[in-house]
């Protein structure tokens, strides 16, 4: 495989990726308040007989969980305040920490040194804007390892348009050096994109 045909499905799958994100924001506001059900482990008694359920078109709440478990990226999703209210099986594996520890806690602490709180900052407030942000972003794992992911932020919306958090998609930026055998990235210094 040479390096054009690894560029090819680098694209198409940053391309499923959008879509992913556009199909997981769809979701989002049409089962309203979602980030507020998404926990690791939602009870099952909080949901009415399914004899008594009204037949409704389309996927579920438990269809919408098991797709953001299922995603090949970490996912995480954050209330207003910065506060994590959904963390996927990918989130766990990439950062180190299960979903009932990360849920709950604020991202910049678990997550970001000390020296990229400012950026952080800047970012979460330009998605809560209303922007959409995509770039390179320092991040630290339970083990106190640094490392890049490359970070999709979005806006995450209720069923009446409020902002209500936002969602992010993020990988490990050193298996994209891997399989690439470079990095994208090397040689700049701000190489995030605002869309």
């Amino acid at each position: 495989m040479d390096v054009e045909e690894l560029r090819r499905k680098l694209r198409a799958l940053e391309e499923g990726q959008a879509e992913l994100k556009r199909e997981v924001s769809k979701l989002a506001r049409t089962e309203g308040a979602l980030c507020q059900q998404l926990a690791y482990s939602f009870p099952r008694s909080a949901l009415p007989p399914r004899s008594s359920r009204r037949q409704r078109v389309g996927l579920s709440l438990r269809h919408h969980r098991l797709i953001l478990q299922s995603l090949g990226e970490a996912v995480h999703i954050l209330d207003l305040k910065g506060n994590i209210l959904f963390w996927n099986r990918n989130a766990e594996l990439l950062y180190g920490y299960s979903a009932s520890e990360a849920i709950g806690q604020n991202i910049a602490r678990l997550l970001v040194d000390p020296r990229d709180i400012l950026p952080l900052h800047s970012i979460i407030g330009d998605i809560f804007m209303g922007k959409c942000w995509r770039g390179k972003f320092p991040v630290k794992k339970k083990s106190g390892e640094r490392f890049s992911v490359l970070a999709d932020g979005t806006p995450l919306h209720d069923d009446d348009g409020s902002l209500v958090g936002l969602i992010c998609i993020s990988s490990d930026l050193r298996i994209l050096k891997e399989i690439l055998g470079f990095s994208p990235f090397e040689g700049h210094s701000n190489f995030s994109t605002k869309n």
